[in-house]
């Protein structure tokens, strides 16, 4: 690419950030009524977010139990009328993912985790979490992170790498993936937590028990062995500083010294059921294979491979992200062929390198090899061309697709992988993988004065499992039960 065409990119730009930045960098903080920059408006504000919630709830699904659903919703609600911006409208999703995460998107969108409501122990808990996400919202944290994000996205057109670029067009990085691991600075989360503990205590909730909440994620760092955090203190970073700072806030003399609620049990008892870590029934790995007891097919998996899975496909990538293989159903009237070339018609450009129908285990396939040149703007230096393989195979009234992305030179590197994955694509007859059910969490009631550990142990619950119940009762083994205390166990 000519040294003009990138300045001339690059102007273009620069001018469009700098009108944006021109034009609202009057706004005025709804929280702090200070003026700042800021790159989105309020109503492009709430115009992204319903995008993005359109997004997230195709990637990551609703958690199907309309009644938790509601509860989360009607604890938001009490909320609202103590918060800085009364004028969106505000909605709150339980997400169906093992994620520990809770996130707000621009516009009034707040979302927890199943994998985090199965973290808490009391409504206090999660009103400071709602709380703080609300936060997030009302001092436009949201908006400013996905507004830099925003002109990010923009300078990987002119510095983008290879392995960005097959993520990008696959697509793997999408803005609802970004925004469950979006993170936030520790000013933002200063001000979050000040902003939680604010709307939680005027909606009457023992807002120090998020003191609690961070000390179980905690926990949950070092049961791991430090090397993973959590997702919720890996997007909001959780630092000593930060701790001693809700304490501080808590002692201030707006706070009320009046009992406020905490509300354990009725918490407990409206997340009984809850489908705890993955749920199998949406799929799973074992060893080296992908099964789906639903959908009743499996897959190999390529050795050292990761694999995300969501509601909506599977990624499959090595660990230099030099390729992308992608699984998703889908549903089609018409012939193979024609479905991959629908699939394939947003790249220009193509060049077909090899096309034809090949049955996979007894079942109809259709498979295209196509290569593509990057967008002007990508790479200054050289071109790079892009090997994309499309397999889509027809399983009773269904059809299941394999979406692969290499750069040209690599394909080779990573053929046989990809070869071997998607001829591995098999129907599942084996009852062992095809009842395959979720873990719950479940409740049970102490009938005696005991320590937690003798407790588990009358129960018969596997020994391996102790700590983990602890840390999600946030309790000790040696904590005392009082008869009629209520505990969470996952069967």
């Amino acid at each position: 690419m000519k040294i003009k065409k990138i300045l001339k990119l690059f102007s273009f730009v620069f001018v469009i950030a700098l009108s944006t930045a021109v034009l609202y960098h009057c706004a005025v903080n709804p929280v702090t009524g200070k003026k700042e920059l800021m790159l989105i408006s309020e109503k492009a504000e709430i115009s992204l977010g319903r995008d993005v919630d359109r997004g997230i709830k195709a990637e990551y699904g609703i958690y199907d139990d309309p009644q938790l659903n509601a509860y989360v919703a009607a604890m938001g609600k009490k909320l609202l009328p103590h918060i800085h911006r009364p004028n969106i409208t505000y909605t709150f999703a339980v997400l169906d993912t093992p994620v520990q995460n809770a996130f707000a998107a621009p516009g009034g969108y707040i979302y927890i985790t199943r994998g985090l409501m199965a973290m808490m122990n009391s409504e206090a808990e999660l009103a400071a979490v709602l709380g703080h996400e609300l936060g997030h919202v009302n001092a436009r944290h949201s908006a400013r992170s996905m507004s830099r994000s925003i002109l990010l996205s923009v300078g990987l057109i002119v510095a983008g790498e290879l392995s960005k670029k097959i993520k990008d067009m696959a697509p793997l990085a999408g803005v609802a993936g970004q925004l469950l691991f979006l993170k936030y600075s520790r000013s933002d989360e200063y001000q979050a937590d000040a902003l939680g503990i604010e709307y939680a205590s005027k909606a009457g909730y023992q807002a120090g028990e998020m003191v609690n909440f961070f000390n179980s994620l905690q926990r949950l760092t070092k049961m791991k062995g430090g090397g993973h955090l959590p997702n919720f203190l890996s997007t909001h970073p959780l630092t000593p500083k930060r701790i001693a700072k809700v304490q501080e806030r808590l002692k201030a003399p707006e706070y009320p010294t009046t009992p406020l609620l905490v509300q354990k049990n009725s918490y407990l008892r409206k997340i009984n059921g809850l489908v705890y870590g993955m749920n199998p029934r949406q799929g799973y790995v074992q060893g080296s294979v992908f099964y789906h007891p639903e959908m009743k097919f499996y897959f190999n998996i390529p050795p050292t491979w990761k694999v995300q899975n969501t509601p909506k496909k599977v990624t499959l990538a090595p660990q230099n992200g030099k390729a992308v293989l992608i699984f998703s159903p889908g549903s089609t009237t018409k012939n193979l062929n024609e479905y991959v070339d629908e699939q394939l018609a947003s790249l220009k450009k193509i060049n077909v390198l090899s096309q034809g129908f090949r049955n996979i285990n007894g079942m109809q396939a259709f498979h295209k090899m196509v290569k593509t040149s990057l967008e002007e703007g990508v790479s200054q230096n050289q071109k790079q061309d892009i090997q994309v393989r499309v397999s889509s195979i027809k399983k009773g009234g269904s059809v299941f697709n394999f979406f692969a992305a290499t750069a040209s030179g690599d394909y080779y590197t990573y053929q046989n992988a990809i070869e071997t994955t998607v001829g591995s694509f098999n129907n599942l007859t084996d009852a062992n993988f095809l009842r395959r059910k979720a873990a719950r969490v479940a409740l049970r009631q102490a009938s005696k004065q005991q320590s937690l550990r003798n407790f588990l142990q009358a129960l018969q619950v596997d020994q391996k499992n102790w700590e983990h119940i602890a840390l999600i009762n946030s309790m000790d083994l040696d904590a005392q039960l009082s008869r009629g205390q209520v505990v969470k166990v996952i069967q």
